[in-house]
């Protein structure tokens, strides 16, 4: 998930904070993974990081985020038969967690299958930091849809 760093510096009032919000986010990209943690912890959000999609499961489960985010293009496991493992999940277990992806496809056609594999957002990449800050906030229900 690649990341537009100059976004982050915009988006540094209290309204964004995303304190106490444990989210679980996953990208096979360690580059992206240490960046995303740098910033939601930042915002003092509990980030847990994973590179593999079959870790995240057991986070899933294990820990119970708030939100999780996900890439889509991933070896072994992309996002999408991963957001499906997630929603097989039983809801004791995390298998309704809020789920954001964050991918380069970007076409009509990609929202929509996105949204039918049972991802609740869709960022597009580069992800603009202000946006996902604001859908994670949304989606661990801080703030409204306006």
């Amino acid at each position: 998930m690649e990341v537009n760093l100059p976004e982050a510096s915009r988006c540094a009032t209290k309204d964004s904070t995303l304190s106490g919000i444990k989210i679980w986010v996953v990208d096979d990209d360690p580059d992206v993974l240490s960046v995303i943690t740098l910033i939601l912890r930042h915002y003092q959000a509990e980030v847990i990081a994973a590179a593999k999609p079959h870790e995240g499961l057991e986070q899933v489960k294990r820990h119970r985020p708030d939100v999780i985010i996900s890439d889509i293009g991933m070896p072994h496991m992309d996002g999408h038969q991963f957001i499906r493992a997630v929603r097989n999940l039983p809801p004791h277990e995390g298998g309704h967690t809020p789920v954001i992806a964050g991918t380069a496809f970007n076409r009509r056609e990609d929202r929509t299958r996105v949204s039918e594999a049972g991802f609740q957002n869709h960022l597009s990449k580069p992800v603009d930091m202000h946006e996902l800050i604001t859908t994670i906030a949304i989606s661990a229900g801080r703030e409204s849809h306006e």
